[in-house]
């Protein structure tokens, strides 16, 4: 248990401030564009730019984002929620203002994320590393960190028929594995 007076203490109200400071813009009977002024505040600057800053400059590339213009914005939270969503299909008014240029499939096509292959990477081209270096019974339980039949169970639901999430917990521990290699060794 922690202390009162510890830094995860003072982490967790530093946390918890700025939390409530992007709940604020979700008021009493919010709508779609107060959701989405929070996930603007918080996800953006905290997860997708930074993504994409890095691993732009990472391959010194230039990335443009032009639908952050600030007038840009300011437009798009002026709008109507139904000019964004409309039954099931999303970014309506965008859709829509390119709908006679857009082949028909690309106007009709639900939106497909880009999702890291974790699962297939750790199936296959990666799980001979795995192996030797996650799923190490001796490492693991030098270590005295994580629980051995834990981590044989992740192993077990990795390569089983459903898998779930397991690849996730799995990248979690494989990027703590490398970092404990780096700096622990």
């Amino acid at each position: 248990m922690l202390s009162p007076n510890s830094q995860s203490a003072i982490d967790y109200q530093l946390y918890e401030d700025k939390r409530q400071l992007f709940l604020n813009d979700i008021k009493g009977t919010p709508d779609l564009n107060d959701f989405l002024m929070a996930d603007t505040k918080l996800v953006l600057p905290n997860d997708m730019l930074t993504k994409v800053d890095l691993m732009s400059m990472a391959n010194s590339l230039e990335v443009r984002v032009p639908f952050l213009d600030h007038l840009v914005a300011e437009f798009a939270f002026s709008l109507p929620v139904d000019y964004k969503i409309y039954g099931k299909m999303r970014k309506r008014i965008l859709r829509d203002a390119f709908k006679e240029i857009l082949p028909a499939g690309l106007y009709n096509r639900s939106k497909k994320g880009f999702e890291v292959p974790l699962l297939k990477w750790f199936r296959n081209e990666l799980k001979g590393e795995l192996d030797n270096q996650l799923f190490n019974q001796p490492l693991i339980e030098s270590q005295g960190i994580f629980d051995w039949k834990t981590v044989k169970r992740l192993r077990n639901q990795l390569h089983s028929s459903n898998p779930g999430d397991a690849h996730a917990t799995v990248w979690a521990l494989y990027v703590f594995q490398k970092w404990w290699k780096n700096f622990m060794n």
